[in-house]
């Protein structure tokens, strides 16, 4: 039913896990929505949570191989607004630690790791189709695996415990219902006809912002990595130079933009260990989370303006406007 559910069922389905017993810890970024760590929680795992890339804003293979203790036993990457995490450098460190790989694909329908799509490039993959999602049905969700063992317990998560094929009133595991609608599946199978094309046209028009930005100064537009072969553009996101723009805040950068008509949002102001739901489980429960040291965290948080996904479907004069508002608001700031 959710993109919550989806990352729960991968961890039940990779880890073995039933929700009652210790999950172990869980390595996940620092800057990412509630829903990555709240899952991991729900099923009783602990959480690490470590610094990003400051280009890619996605999980530091680095990070994640400072923050391995005996408790680990899983590394949650997310490819963050559409850009995949370093994989090879994360399977790499998780075969060397014997290390489980659940992939936190959300925000990157589409998107490709050197050629290959994401979501099939750890152990499991989870997806979600929330409304503001590139592919959606409002709500909902899903997970994609090669391994059969974790597709099957996978499978008894979400089905009351039954087993693949089995008999209705037989319950080989622990499960729950977490099943979606068929309804929700009809549409997704219809819309999902149009997502190669639609993941072309963000990236087309992101390509011809990202140009023009880099003419006006001061904002820096989304960077790829040399393995991102593909970028989802769940979400497009900048970084603010105050000072390029006459000191301005970015608060008064984001409230001119909204005031010229451009939808946006600062995005993720701080890293998630700072947010109430995180410190409230931190105070209460301490051997739960472990914050680790996250400064590029820190800076990209005071200085991020993203656009959506659904601004990347329009036309280049669509990008001609945004980029002509930054403008006007960098020559009132300046001046």
């Amino acid at each position: 039913p959710h993109g919550t559910d989806a990352i729960m069922a991968a961890l039940a389905g990779a880890l073995d896990l039933d929700g009652l017993g210790e999950g172990g810890e869980v390595i996940i970024p620092n800057y990412t929505f509630i829903a990555t760590a709240s899952a991991a929680l729900f099923m009783r795992c602990s959480l690490a949570l470590v610094d990003v890339d400051p280009v890619s804003f996605t999980m530091a293979p680095e990070a994640v191989e400072a923050a391995i203790t005996d408790k680990t036993v899983a590394i949650l990457p997310v490819h963050l607004g559409g850009h995949p995490a370093d994989m090879d450098a994360l399977n790499a460190i998780a075969q060397k630690h014997n290390l489980a790989v659940i992939e936190d694909c959300a925000q990157a329908h589409g998107a490709e790791y050197n050629g290959r799509k994401v979501g099939a490039l750890g152990d499991v993959g989870a997806f979600s189709f929330q409304s503001s999602k590139n592919l959606t049905s409002g709500e909902g969700g899903c997970l994609v695996t090669n391994n059969k063992e974790i597709w099957s317990r996978a499978y008894a998560f979400k089905d009351v415990g039954r087993r693949p094929g089995g008999e209705r009133w037989e319950y080989p595991r622990l499960g729950w219902n977490y099943r979606a609608s068929e309804y929700l599946a009809a549409m997704l199978r219809v819309r999902l006809t149009k997502l190669d094309d639609q993941t072309q046209l963000r990236n087309e028009n992101a390509v011809y912002l990202s140009e023009c930005l880099d003419e006006i100064g001061g904002i820096t537009p989304p960077r790829w990595r040399p393995w991102a072969s593909q970028h989802g553009y769940h979400l497009y996101m900048m970084l603010y130079d105050a000072a390029e723009f006459g000191g301005w805040d970015r608060a008064d950068f984001v409230q001119a933009l909204q005031a010229e008509g451009v939808p946006c949002t600062p995005g993720y102001e701080r890293p998630l260990t700072d947010e109430g739901a995180l410190t409230t489980v931190a105070a209460q429960y301490p051997h739960l989370v472990q914050r680790h040291p996250c400064p590029n965290i820190e800076s990209v948080s005071e200085r991020s303006v993203w656009l959506y996904q659904s601004m990347l479907l329009g036309s280049h004069q669509d990008m001609d406007d945004i980029v002509a508002a930054m403008a006007k608001i960098k020559r009132a700031f300046a001046g």
